[in-house]
């Protein structure tokens, strides 16, 4: 389980990668002003960072084959409060935001059941 989860935490840097494309960043982001536009896309590129990090570090970890359980315990409060925080402000209807809310309810879970190993 550690694996997978790893793989979906680089998965998520990718996605953040490709952030400025899928978003129409900077441009979309310049009516919030510059210095929001610069902090939003500051901590994008941090996040992307930890995720890489994350997910080496777990796939590293499970090839040595041992993980030490705090690292998917967290990984999995990370991905339930992004949970937690999706039906707190984004809107649930469109067909996308029930997809990643699925799939960050499924990475939850992966991470926990890592856990355990």
């Amino acid at each position: 389980m550690a694996l997978a989860a790893g793989l979906l935490d680089l998965g998520f840097a990718l996605f953040h990668a490709a952030f400025r494309r899928l978003f129409g960043w900077p441009e979309r982001l310049a009516p919030s002003g510059s210095l929001n536009t610069a902090i939003t896309q500051t901590l994008n590129v941090m996040l992307i960072f930890v995720f890489l990090a994350y997910g080496a570090t777990l796939i590293w970890q499970s090839g040595q084959g041992s993980v030490h359980p705090l690292l998917p315990l967290a990984g999995g409060a990370f991905w339930g409060l992004r949970l937690a925080l999706q039906f707190v402000w984004f809107d649930l209807k469109p067909w996308p935001s029930k997809l990643i809310t699925a799939i960050f309810a499924l990475t939850t879970v992966i991470h926990l059941l890592a856990v355990k190993g």
